[in-house]
This record gives structure tokens, C-alpha cells and sequence, in this order.
């Protein structure tokens, strides 16, 4: 089911009554902020220290009802509270709801889950299970009550190795009333630790915790829990935190990369570091129509030659017959920007293809995930980033927040950015260093017999490989003395 769940632990006991009522009012809050993920019906379940437990159960929204219940779930004794919102499934109408049809479920162990179990009749008969619903979740807690011997590594494998599905869980076993075990693969999950009332608050939502409206030194630290997580907080402040990647996920391609490469210097380096990483290198290269398409191509194929790497091709019409506006498409009308040494072109994004790293490294990843690449990586550079906003390096860490949700349940897949916070001319220098085939490389926008010399890239180029007193040995049509002109006696 894709419901909501939150709640929280209280670090501290002996509170006054209105501190106890704020905190739960802000529980009350959360879970009415839930329902825009689960209407049909909510529980909440809150655990003293001496392990009593208190269960509110209810078919409906929550807004109808909890915002004027006299139904108290927080006193001074309470160490933990958690909640289900449930949006109920197609596959799982109840028609008539019992309280253990609903959320969170559990004797001796209490479960609030977000998301669905795909085997959870396996797992009934596979076990021999006896749960006291029909609703997938319920398989969870004598699941647990089965194999979990406590301990944090023995929770990882089994929500790892036997629940096959979508979650973000709750867990709390009374028997140890004051630990708070938390988890979740793609399904999301936020906390907000809140210093005034030393309280930690989770939710499905960033949103549900109202942080984004308040003055900074009013707002408590957010943080998203990370996919495929696993941790656990107890009220005397420790905690521990775990993977719940399967280990047995992706091991022919943990270290092999799809590298998107141009046939420049930025992703020949890339690729050129990846190898030396140890990884197992296939270069990626997009054919889209643009002005020096016929160049890049040779020497990518002369690149993934030098290096020994498998070369995949992609031809694609979009970005000239569906996108268009750029000047790199070998259709635009308008020229290449210059100002003699080509500064300007490489200050600014003149010749910008809109969205294009987006759009190539959306293909990449559909191919890794595919075809068994653990890495995507792409030449992004520190210098690029100055006019291109899709080479800044929050470009790729976002995107990489972004990909346990964008590939299918256990399929991991990594962005990388190996020169992602180099200069250009670093670039060159490492690529020497390393060995990179430099000079098998294309740096220019227009596609002729040698390089132009005055485009943005021929520029930063140049002067890359001059910092390092390097010569460079493409040719270009523009003598070198544009960049470096040579003084004359009679200049002024």
C-alpha cells in the first residue's frame, strides 16, 4: 500500500503536561498532514517505558476526527509513538475494517509500513507465518517475531534478504520499548530533530514537517533518511545505521562504468581515470545532430581504441528536430560565438543545448540499469561549471539523490564525476600524467579539417595546455599567436 507513516521519540521523560500536549499536538499535526497519502483509515500506537502500549484506531480521515478527539496517546511516561495513514490498495480492498486491519500492526512487535510486500503469501506458507489480517503488511511483525534475535545486523538481513517489495518501516519490539528502528529502500522517509522540545519527528514528507515557511533560526535540522537504509535510535541517544542494498545486487557491475564520453578532453580523462580505478570501461557517445558530429565520432572510436574499451553509439534527431534553439545543431542558422581568442565563448553558455547532459544522462542510466553497469560517469569540470549549469557539481550529487528513485526496486546505479572539480588546464595536466589519449581528443564546435582555434572550447584548450607549457598537437586554423600574441617593438 503507498500510505503515510511518521511519528516519534522522546528523549526525555518527566515533562510537563503542556510540553506533553505540544508534542502531540505536532504527532496529531504530522498525521493529518498524511492524509493527502492514505485516507481510508489511521492507527497510532505509543509505547511507555515499562513497555504498556496504548493503540488508536480509526476507519476514515484523520482530519475528521483526531483534530477533536479527547483520545490522548503521549504522557509522561511515553518513549515512542508511531503511525499509519493507509491509502488502501485495489489488490486489498477490506470491505469491513477490524482494528488488525489496520495500522500499525502488531502483538509483541509493531510495525507502521509505507509501500507494498509482493510475497507476502510466500512468506506466510514458506514459514508457516500466522498473521491476523489479510492486508500485506501484516505478514511483517511474525515475520520478525520469527527470526529477528534483536540486534540491528540481524534486522538488516532479513528486511534485505526475505521482504521482496517497497517500504519505509517503523519498528518497535515492546520488549524494548525505548528503541526506535527505522528503514526504507525507495519509499521516502524525513526526520526533524527538534532542540526546544528535544524530540526527533519522521514523516513520509519533507513538506509534512512545515520547515520551509519559517525563519532559519526558527527551523530544527530536516534530514531525508537514505535509500536503502537501515537505523536505529534509542532514547539514551545511541543509534546505528546500516545498508539495505542486497549483497548480492549489482556484483558483475560493481565495477564496471558506462562513461559518456564527446570525444574531448574532459570525458577522455573521465574514462582514462575510471580504468585506472579499476573499473571495466565502456564509452557512451551520443551522435545529435550537432556541427562537429562527423570529428567527434572518429575520435571517440580512436579513443575507445587507445583505451581498450567497448563503444556504444545513440543516434538521436531530438535535440534538432524536436528541441531545437541551439546554435550546435548542425541545422541552426546562427553562428558560432567569437571575439577573436574566443574568451567570451568560453565565459558564457552561448552555444547551451538545452537540457542535454539531463537528457544523456537519463539514457545512460536507463542503459546501466540494463545492462548491468554499476557507474554512469561523465566529464563535468570544475572551469565548465563557471558557464554551463548542468557541469556544477550539485548537478550530478542531485541526480544521484534522485536515481534510487528513477531505477527498479535493488537496481543501483552511481553517477560519478572524476574531473568534476578540476580546472581545465588541471584537467590536462592529469590527463598527461595518466597517460589519457590527448591528443586523439575534439575539443571544437564547428566540425573541419582542424580545429577552428577562436571557439569557447578551442580557447580553453589552448590556454590549458600553455599554462602547463605543454604543446599541443592538434592543429588549428587560427595561428597560436591570437592566444599569446607576440609583442612587437613598436606596440604601444
Amino acid at each position: 500500500m503507498c500510505c503515510s507513516i511518521s511519528g516519534c521519540i522522546l528523549f526525555k521523560k518527566n515533562r510537563r503536561p503542556e510540553e506533553l500536549k505540544i508534542i502531540e499536538d505536532r504527532v496529531k499535526r504530522l498525521i493529518i498532514q498524511g492524509e493527502d497519502r492514505g485516507r481510508d483509515s489511521y492507527g497510532i500506537v505509543s509505547f511507555t517505558s515499562d513497555g504498556q502500549v496504548t493503540e488508536i484506531k480509526k476507519v476514515g480521515r484523520p482530519s475528521e476526527s483526531l483534530s477533536e478527539t479527547d483520545d490522548h496517546f503521549i504522557t509522561a511516561n511515553t518513549t515512542i509513538v508511531i503511525n499509519n495513514d493507509r491509502a488502501e490498495p485495489t489488490t486489498e480492498h477490506v470491505s469491513e475494517k477490524h482494528p488488525e486491519d489496520i495500522q500499525p500492526t502488531g502483538t509483541m512487535i509493531y510495525v507502521a509500513h509505507n509501500g507494498t510486500i509482493a510475497n507476502d503469501k510466500e512468506l506466510e506458507e514458506t514459514y508457516r507465518l500466522k498473521r491476523h489480517s489479510r492486508v500485506d503488511t501484516a505478514v511483517i511483525p511474525p515475520l520478525l517475531e520469527t527470526f529477528w534475535n534483536g540486534s540491528l545486523e540481524n534486522l538488516q538481513k532479513i528486511l534485505r534478504d526475505l521482504l521482496i517489495g517497497s517500504y519505509a518501516l517503523a519498528i518497535v519490539d515492546r520488549r524494548s520499548p525505548e528503541t526506535l528502528y527505522l528503514a526504507c529502500n525507495y519509499k521516502p522517509l524525513y526526520l526533524e530533530y527538534d532542540h526546544t522540545h528535544d524530540v526527533l519527528f519522521f514523516t513520509s514528507l519533507e513538506n509534512y514537517l512545515q520547515q520551509e515557511h519559517k525563519p532559519i533560526w526558527h527551523s530544527n535540522p530536516v534530514r531525508q533518511m537514505k535509500p536503502y537504509s537501515l537505523m536505529t535510535i534509542s532514547t539514551d541517544r545511541t543509534s546505528g545505521e546500516l545498508t539495505l542494498w542486497k549483497s548480492d545486487t549489482n556484483i558483475p557491475a560493481r565495477r564496471r562504468a558506462l562513461v559518456v564520453c564527446s570525444g574531448g578532453l574532459d570525458s577522455t580523462v573521465a574514462a582514462k581515470v575510471m580504468i585506472d580505478q579499476g573499473f571495466e570501461v565502456t564509452l557512451l557517445h551520443f551522435r545529435y545532430r550537432h556541427r562537429a558530429e562527423r570529428r567527434e565520432a572518429e575520435c571517440v572510436k580512436r579513443i575507445a581504441n587507445h583505451l581498450g574499451c567497448n563503444l556504444k553509439i545513440v543516434d538521436t534527431d531530438i535535440f534538432r528536430d524536436v528541441i531545437g534553439h541551439s546554435r550546435l545543431i548542425e541545422s541552426s542558422d546562427d553562428e558560432i560565438i567569437r571575439d577573436g581568442d574566443g574568451e567570451a565563448g568560453a565565459e558564457f553558455a552561448y552555444e547551451w543545448v538545452p537540457a542535454r547532459n539531463l537528457i544523456f544522462l537519463s539514457i545512460a542510466v536507463g542503459i546501466a540499469e540494463a545492462q548491468g553497469f554499476g557507474t554512469v560517469a561523465l566529464g563535468n569540470n570544475l572551469e565548465e561549471a563557471g558557464a554551463y549549469p548542468d557541469n556544477e557539481m550539485i548537478f550530478i550529487e542531485k541526480l544521484n539523490d534522485v536515481l534510487p528513485y528513477a531505477t527498479n526496486y535493488q537496481k543501483r546505479v552511481k553517477l560519478a564525476m572524476p574531473v568534476g572539480n578540476l580546472m581545465k588546464h588541471e584537467i590536462v595536466k592529469l590527463g598527461v600524467e595518466i597517460g589519457a589519449p590527448l591528443k586523439e581528443t575534439w575539443s571544437c564546435y564547428e566540425g573541419e579539417k582542424t580545429h577552428c582555434g577562436t571557439c569557447g572550447p578551442c580557447y580553453m584548450r589552448r590556454k590549458a595546455f600553455k599554462i602547463n607549457g605543454l604543446n599541443d598537437l592538434v592543429k588549428y586554423q587560427q595561428a597560436e599567436e591570437a592566444l599569446n600574441p607576440v609583442r612587437r617593438p613598436d606596440d604601444r
